[in-house]
């Protein structure tokens, strides 16, 4: 049902792509994100991807283009192409944040620092995840500051034991590998 449902989202968008809807095309691809379907050629997301970020640079559509570079990084990750991810991200986050849009640079930070977790940056990460917590405190959003608080906890917690076991690993030099 999961794979139907991806399908369908994906199809739609491409249909909205090729009547020049590219804000529902980007809102479908992001439904169809939820539910990708990793076991397809990921070439194909990104060409897709790829075709409406040209398209929006071409045609100065910076809105868009940031929420097309969002959804290529958010691609990118789900097939662990951590490096990507981050540069799209990055990306995006430039435009959202010359752009005004508060709640869309705080959601791209929490699309970064679950990137940058993943790739092993937990100092980087904590900053970024509290940048966002700081944007939504800003707009009202209490709810996600509390769930991000809870991730830096955990980070933090997880970060001082990694610290404490190369620590002890040293003292008793004891090889990684």
């Amino acid at each position: 049902m999961v794979a139907i449902m991806n399908n369908e989202f994906f199809e739609k968008s491409k249909k909205f792509y090729e009547d020049g809807d590219l804000s529902n095309a980007l809102d479908y691809y992001e439904k169809a994100l939820s539910n990708i379907d990793i076991s397809k050629e990921k070439s194909v997301y990104i060409q897709f991807l790829e075709m409406i970020l040209n398209y929006c640079k071409e045609n100065d559509l910076v809105e868009l283009q940031a929420i097309a570079l969002r959804s290529l990084g958010r691609t990118h990750s789900i097939f662990k192409n951590y490096v990507e991810s981050l540069n799209y991200h990055r990306e995006s986050l430039k435009i959202q944040r010359k752009l005004g849009r508060k709640n869309d640079v705080a959601e791209g930070l929490l699309y970064l620092a679950e990137d940058l977790e993943v790739s092993g940056n937990y100092e980087e990460c904590i900053k970024v995840f509290k940048s966002a917590s700081e944007i939504f405190r800003e707009l009202g959003k209490l709810r996600i500051c509390k769930e991000i608080e809870k991730e830096v906890s955990r980070l933090n917690e997880f970060s001082k034991q990694i610290v404490e076991d190369e620590y002890l690993m040293s003292k008793f030099h004891v090889d990684k590998f």
